[in-house]
Formats: C-alpha cells, structure tokens, sequence
C-alpha cells in the first residue's frame, strides 16, 4: 500500500463562491466541454455536408471516443488518486485542442475514427470524471458545493459551443472555425485550467492520512460489490439516454418540423436546463439548511427522463411539447453529474475514490459511446420517434437498476456487510 497524506482545506459556501481558483475551474471546464464534447453535436450536419458521410456513420466517431474515454478513465483515476490532477487536466485539454485542429486536413472515415478515438483519451483526462475525482479527493465529505459550482457553469457548454461554432462557421468557413477552437482550447483553457489547481504539496490546510490501495489490491473488492454493478447500469442508463439524444439532437429536431431557429434555439436550451436543474437543487438545500436524499432525486430525475421522451412520441407537432420534452431532458440530465460522484461516495466509500469513480465511470461512458450510434442506426432503420421511444425504455431501465441497488444496499446493512 502506498501512504501519502490528503490535503483537507476548511469550506464553506462563501470561501467556495469568493475562491478565483475555483472560478477558473469551472470556467475552464466549460469551455473544455465545449470545446472537446459539444463541438461534435454542433457539427455532425457539416460534417455530413463537406465530407458525404452518412450521420449514423459520422455518430460512431464519438462511440470510438467515449469508448477510448473509458479505458483511459483507469488511468486517469489512478493519476488523480497519486496527486497529479494539476498536470493530467492541462495537458489533456492540450492534446485534445492539437488533435481537433488535425480534422479539416483528413479525407477519410477512418481518420475522422482515429482522430475521435485519440481525442477520447483526452477527454478522460479533462471533464467531469476527474475534475469531479480532484474534487472529492480534496474536499472529501464537503465536496458538494464546489460539485454543484462546476456544474452549474458548465451546463452552459453547450449554449456556448452550438452558436458560437455555427457562428464561427458562416463567418469564416468551417475549417477556420475549428482552428480558432483548437486555439481557444491550448491557450486560454489549458492555462486557465492549470492555474485553477492546487499543487499537491502546496496547500495550506489541514492534512489527513489516507492509504492509496494497489490495483491489484482494491479492484477485486469493488468488482465483486453489488452496489458497484448497480450504480454502473444506473448512470449507464442516464449516460445511454442523453448519449442517443444529444448526438441526434439537431436531426431530431429536424424531424419534428422545426424552422432551422427554433432547432438552433431548443438545441441551445439543454444545457441552460441542466443548470436551471442544478440550481433549483443549491437553492432549497442552501434555504431549508437541509440535504435532499440523493436517491430519491435521481428516482426522480430517470422517470422524468422516461416520461419526456414518451410524451413526444405521443405528439410530435406540438412545440410546447418540445419546450416540454427540452425541459424535462435536459434538467435531469444535469442531476446525473452531481449524484454521480455523491452516491457513490455515499453507498459505496471514498477510498481510493478516483479508481472507484472512474471504474463506475466506464458505465456512463460505454452508455454515451454505445448512444450515438445507435441513435444513427435506428434512426436509419425507422424514425426518430423510435429513438425516443428507445430512450424512454432506457431511462426507465436505469430506474429499476436505481431501486435493486437500494434494496441490495438496505439488505447489506440490515445484515452487517
């Protein structure tokens, strides 16, 4: 076992508001989801315009990628878990930026695949996963607030990245656009993450002893965990449904008979949703001084997945059932990123939490790899009524995988496991 010691810093929700450093970290992993994630949504239709690919093959771009995100996440965590956060973030925004501004000069698919599946391991190296596994790593038991502030800022990745890149493109041409990203992401973001970092070995605070388990120690335990199976398929699902959704969400709307404005406007509004969520949950616990179950929330949040995509399929002419349907997929959504981390933490532990988080991770992420493509392909097949009546099935999965993990985890109490 390798012994080190965590740095603790005192929290509380002023210092976690009036703190610059955390400022730049949620703004910087705003504009890496933006830049890294979000760009590729924002583009699909381009793409299927200069290169004649159809948009069920462009899809599995991203499946190569959140597919080459979770087998980096392994390492990622560990990285986290061994104090370098500081150098493993920067520098994967870095790569990525590089390997993005690679895209116009290719010719075939098979490139466009590569390129996606390098810029996957990136990814595993920058967004939510480790930002969140830093986070807990520092903040332990108190790693709420600053969770919800980083979410609560970079649910506006995609308002950000989907006008500005549309933008950016029918002002300067499309191959300049992603140049202008691509600088965007290896100047001003990489820097800005780096400095929002604390050095391992330079906090000021109060220090905890922590053992940081071998691999070959600590895996065998959490694979041979129910509640770790449950949890994986639980945000397997969330990740599964908003994967199918997100990837689609401009031919999707499309199909519902939307002027090319409102699709651009409804496509934008996800990610305000996502706060807008995030931000109703800060505001009753900040007033009623009281925490909100986290299980019950995301119950909660899976069945109104279910029930938005459902109600679509019903309708699909009525624009207040879109507004509807934005709403009620989108808010939840963003749940999914802040109960992710906190019941995990809660059910299962933070010992040697950037693994655990990360191992659980490769359910979200195989669930968002596996969603775009078969959005494109049963789209392809049918409609895109089918796809949403696809993710409503998934959403309600993720419900009944929710509720046998409870129970498992209320029978290993009741019997002292």
């Amino acid at each position: 076992m390798l012994k080190k010691e965590i740095e603790i810093l005192p929290l509380n929700l002023h210092s976690i508001w009036s703190n610059p450093k955390m400022w730049g970290l949620a703004t910087a992993e705003t504009l890496a989801w933006a830049g890294l994630f979000y760009i590729f949504p924002a583009s699909i239709l381009r793409w299927h315009a200069i290169f004649g690919w159809s948009v069920s093959e462009i899809s599995f771009g991203i499946t190569f990628a959140l597919i080459a995100s979770a087998i980096g996440g392994i390492a990622s965590g560990r990285l986290i878990d061994m104090g370098w956060a500081r150098t493993l973030m920067p520098f994967s925004i870095i790569i990525g930026g590089l390997l993005l501004a690679i895209l116009p000069s290719i010719s075939y698919i098979w490139e466009f695949y590569l390129i996606w599946s390098l810029i996957g391991f990136c990814l595993s190296g920058c967004l939510y996963q480790p930002c969140f596994s830093y986070i807990t790593k520092l903040y332990k038991e108190q790693a709420k607030s600053p969770i919800v502030m980083v979410t609560l800022f970079a649910g506006f990745a995609s308002t950000i990245c989907y006008p500005v890149s549309t933008k950016l493109s029918n002002e300067y041409g499309f191959d300049n656009s992603i140049y202008i990203i691509s600088s965007v992401l290896c100047v001003i973001v990489a820097p800005l993450m780096w400095y929002s970092m604390y050095p391992s070995k330079s906090i000021s605070a109060k220090k905890e002893p922590l053992q940081i388990d071998s691999i070959k120690t600590s895996v065998p335990p959490i694979l041979s965990n129910p509640i770790f199976w449950g949890l994986l398929m639980t945000f397997g699902a969330f990740s599964a449904n908003q994967g199918m959704i997100i990837s689609q969400i401009f031919p999707l709307l499309e199909s519902q008979s939307l002027t090319s404005n409102q699709i651009l406007l409804f496509a934008s509004l996800i990610g305000p949703m996502q706060v807008t969520a995030r931000l109703i949950f800060f505001l009753i616990e900040y007033v009623t001084k009281k925490e909100l179950p986290i299980s019950l929330i995301c119950a909660i949040c899976l069945a109104m997945m279910s029930i938005s995509s459902f109600i679509v399929v019903i309708n699909t002419t009525s624009v207040f059932l879109i507004s509807f349907f934005i709403i009620f997929q989108g808010g939840p959504y963003g749940m999914a990123s802040i109960l992710k981390p906190l019941l995990t933490a809660q059910l299962i532990g933070r010992i040697n939490f950037g693994l655990l988080s990360s191992m659980i991770g490769i359910g979200v992420v195989l669930g968002s790899a596996s969603g775009p493509g078969i959005a494109g392909w049963v789209a392809e097949k049918s409609n895109y009524n089918t796809v949403l009546l696809v993710t409503s099935c998934i959403a309600l999965a993720g419900l009944v995988f929710l509720t046998s993990t409870l129970l498992i985890n209320k029978y290993q109490k009741n019997v002292g496991c």
